[in-house]
């Protein structure tokens, strides 16, 4: 769901059709409860990684790496 979520949002921004380029969405308080330990170190080090300045991001299929 959440990769379709997210090509639904480049094909939006790539069609002007949003105002400010955000992709994905907030986490409530009660699904991150859900998450271990690790996995709230690994969506934190995705956070950083996502939110350095001047990134070029470069979507494709999983059909295209073989």
């Amino acid at each position: 769901n959440y990769a379709a979520l997210i090509q639904q949002q480049i094909n939006e921004d790539k069609q002007n059709l949003r105002e400010k380029t955000v992709y994905g969405i907030q986490l409530t308080e009660e699904k991150l409860n859900d998450f271990r330990d690790e996995q709230i170190g690994q969506l934190k080090e995705l956070m950083d990684e996502a939110t350095k300045p001047n990134k070029n991001i470069t979507v494709s299929k999983d059909s295209e790496h073989k």
